[in-house]
């Protein structure tokens, strides 16, 4: 049984770091969660998994994070609900010259949607010698993917498949996990094309989970975790329809200025 996602308080939970421990990977869990304003973050190893143990428990005995005790090893999967949450209004959104210049020059490259899911979740996780997409969630994502909950964006160059990101859609919000880059800037691309193409369907708001200065870039604002999770409630049962035709990373360039 996994924990009941809907019942946790957030307005107890943590601002930064892990607010809960369960080690339920699977599609119907993770969408659960999902829906709530929860991802995981799954250990990279079992030591790892030992050291969050070490370090969360007292904190769990406190009663400061929730811990499923009813899965084996709780402590080998992290979830999180940071306040603030890094996230673009698609409807205020403008993409800066530079990107639209990089766009414009690599007018040979194509941008796809869902043509290469399994092999995007592949290369994000064999990017770095060590990752959070486990074997366990990389089972689970396909399935994700399947019910048309997971999406990936793919950047081509001839043949080749040089970048990509997926994540998972909750109605007109869409919450990003990860991306790769084989050519320069080719993930970068395949964000603003999954953006460009997620607000054209009808999406709302694109959630980076993580802050970094990419997802400045790229126009994140910090939104603070009750406005996320109102606008979330609010958003998740919107119906967006992405559009899939193949296109141009020359196309992209003009569509985002609109």
């Amino acid at each position: 049984m996994s924990l009941n996602w809907a019942t946790l308080h957030h307005d107890t939970l943590a601002p930064t770091g892990p607010v809960a421990f369960d080690a339920d990977l699977s599609a119907e869990n993770i969408h659960a969660a999902a829906a709530q304003g929860f991802y995981c973050f799954p250990a990279s190893s079992y030591e790892e998994a030992m050291l969050n143990e070490i370090r969360y428990a007292p904190d769990a005995d406190a009663g400061h994070l929730h811990v499923n005790e009813q899965t084996p090893e709780p402590y080998s999967v992290a979830w999180l609900c940071p306040d603030p949450r890094p996230v673009v209004e698609l409807t205020h959104r403008r993409t800066g010259r530079t990107m639209r210049r990089f766009a414009r020059r690599r007018a040979a490259w194509r941008t796809t949607i869902n043509a290469a899911f399994d092999e995007i979740v592949t290369a994000c996780a064999t990017a770095r010698d060590t990752t959070w997409i486990t074997d366990t969630l990389q089972d689970s994502l396909p399935e994700l993917h399947e019910q048309g909950l997971a999406h990936s964006s793919e950047v081509w160059q001839d043949e080749e498949l040089i970048g990509g990101v997926f994540g998972l859609q909750l109605g007109a919000v869409f919450t990003a996990d990860s991306q790769f880059t084989v050519q320069e800037g080719a993930g970068k691309i395949a964000v603003v094309d999954l953006m460009t193409r997620f607000f054209q369907g009808g999406g709302r708001l694109f959630d980076f989970q993580y802050d970094s200065q990419h997802a400045t870039n790229l126009g994140a604002a910090h939104l603070p975790r009750p406005t996320y999770l109102d606008a979330l409630h609010h958003l998740r049962e919107v119906q967006v329809n992405i559009p899939h035709e193949r296109r141009s990373v020359e196309h992209i360039a003009e569509l985002v200025t609109t």
